[in-house]
């Protein structure tokens, strides 16, 4: 009781000192109150008993470990190594295959022997050239130089350190590197950072490969002097080489190694709609026309980037 005095006459100086003078009238009455109270009177009991509230349940939340980001490159070769089994893997290093090689013979194993690899004959992908020998490394260089002429040829174009194989790649590069270009689309918003080259693209991948042309970054094949940007290009090459035609016509008999080969087939021998320029609306009912027509087409040749 001493201490409850001593604080009620500290609040009391405290309100004078400060100036509350209402406040400490309604504070000295309220010490009469206590004051004119029975001393020993027992407090009322309620009808009803106060519970205490129930706790409430929290859950238990786990802590998620954060991955750590991957990158594009390391993002690719988990998807091949989770698409390729480890049995497959260990075969291919066996008989050493090269790594941008593996997704291309997995996808089409069933067309291999690989008790008999050594025995199995390379072609030529030379169109109408039937030229075979025995798989090896670089077992067709020879052949490619002696019959085809192949040779490193460096492009002159400014900006562009892409070395061709041969005459005809050469001459395909500059046409459909640095030729005339498509008509831009709206939302190509990669351009080339070239200065030289007035190019933009739709997905950074893109512009990645076109990129590598520039530079020469390029994928080999291990039997040939043939180069490419494109691993489906690779791929394709690869096919030629080893005979796989799994697209097959369902008009004629004819199989082809290349979905594109497979289209270019259909429209040339079993099409029967006419074929209509995009950008000037010509319509012919020959390919042969269509392509000679897209090559001096005024309206395509607008969005050139060369003239």
């Amino acid at each position: 009781m001493g201490a409850v005095k001593t604080y009620d006459t500290y609040v009391q100086k405290y309100l004078k000192k400060t100036n509350r003078l209402k406040t400490l009238k309604e504070f000295e009455k309220s010490l009469k109150r206590k004051k004119l109270k029975e001393p020993g009177k027992k407090p009322t009991k309620l009808s009803f008993a106060i519970q205490k509230a129930p706790e409430r349940k929290t859950k238990q939340t786990v802590a998620v470990e954060k991955k750590p980001r991957k990158g594009p490159k390391r993002d690719q070769e988990e998807k091949r190594t989770a698409t390729i089994p480890d049995k497959f893997l260990k075969l291919a290093k066996k008989f050493g295959l090269p790594e941008e090689h593996i997704a291309f013979f997995y996808e089409n194993r069933e067309s291999f022997h690989w008790e008999s690899i050594n025995k199995t004959d390379l072609h030529c992908h030379h169109l109408h050239c039937k030229f075979t020998v025995k798989s090896s490394f670089g077992c067709l260089v020879d052949h490619m130089k002696t019959v085809h002429d192949y040779t490193d040829m460096p492009c002159s174009k400014t900006d562009c350190s892409y070395i061709a194989y041969s005459n005809v790649n050469l001459n395909y590069h500059v046409a459909r590197f640095h030729g005339h270009g498509r008509k831009p689309a709206e939302k190509a918003c990669h351009s080339c950072p070239y200065a030289s080259c007035k190019v933009s693209f739709l997905t950074p991948a893109e512009l990645l490969r076109h990129t590598n042309v520039h530079q020469n970054i390029v994928m080999s094949c291990r039997y040939c002097q043939y180069r490419t940007a494109a691993i489906s290009s690779l791929q394709s090459h690869l096919k030629i080489h080893f005979d796989i035609r799994d697209w097959a016509c369902d008009v004629c008999p004819l199989k082809f190694s290349t979905k594109q080969k497979l289209n270019i087939h259909k429209q040339g021998k079993h099409n029967t709609d006419d074929f209509i320029c995009v950008d000037c609306g010509f319509i012919t009912q020959k390919m042969g026309y269509f392509a000679k027509h897209r090559k001096t087409c005024k309206e395509r040749l607008k969005h050139s980037r060369i003239l």
